[in-house]
């Protein structure tokens, strides 16, 4: 038997007042899912495991069967594995978005949504004038692209904010934390300061 799992990521909302208090789904004409739902067993379920920040990856694994608790160390791993960039057991990667920061502000976490082929180029110069040894940068799509990090496992523990949880935020208060943030840090502010202009 085939299963079709359909995931609206991102589709709660809230409720929004010139739309009578309903969520933009609730307001929005959708046949095909009501036409799906009449036929599917449709349920709710818990995703996200108690004590862990709740995200699409993290709830998407959890569907598919992978206890996020066991598995789930960030988006980054996932996304390189998709992009064919092979991973040793001494090589940490985090997820690099290309964001717009304006006197300090958080203005856009998705640098526009700058196209892929000129976020690449982007990459491609970071790579090139970066001085930090073991690092590498790899293009993805847009604004998304993976660091990978040899020999640094302490970066693992940094703690880290997404750029879209910060949107008209100062980034000074939201910037890596903790064990291994500083060469994080370092990465961030070399790469701002190479892209400034």
């Amino acid at each position: 038997m085939k299963y079709v799992v359909l995931i609206i990521d991102g589709a709660s909302g809230w409720p929004v007042e010139s739309l009578g208090n309903k969520t933009s789904l609730e307001a929005a004409e959708t046949p095909n899912l009501d036409q799906m739902a009449r036929r599917a067993t449709v349920g709710m379920t818990g995703t996200v495991p108690e004590g862990m920040e709740p995200s699409s990856a993290c709830a998407c694994m959890s569907v598919l069967g992978y206890n996020p608790k066991v598995y789930y160390k960030g988006r980054a791993a996932i996304e390189a594995k998709s992009l064919d960039i092979p991973i040793a057991a001494e090589e940490t990667v985090f997820r690099a978005n290309l964001v717009t920061v304006e006197d300090g502000i958080m203005r856009d976490y998705s640098a526009g949504h700058i196209d892929s082929n000129e976020s690449a180029a982007l990459i491609k110069f970071l790579n090139e004038k970066l001085e930090t040894p073991d690092l590498k940068l790899f293009p993805g799509v847009g604004y998304r692209h993976i660091l990978k990090l040899k020999g640094r496992p302490e970066t693992l523990r940094a703690a880290c904010k997404p750029p879209h949880d910060i949107p008209d935020q100062p980034v000074e208060g939201y910037l890596p934390k903790g064990e291994g943030s500083d060469i994080l840090r370092s990465i961030m502010d070399s790469s701002a300061e190479l892209l400034k202009d």
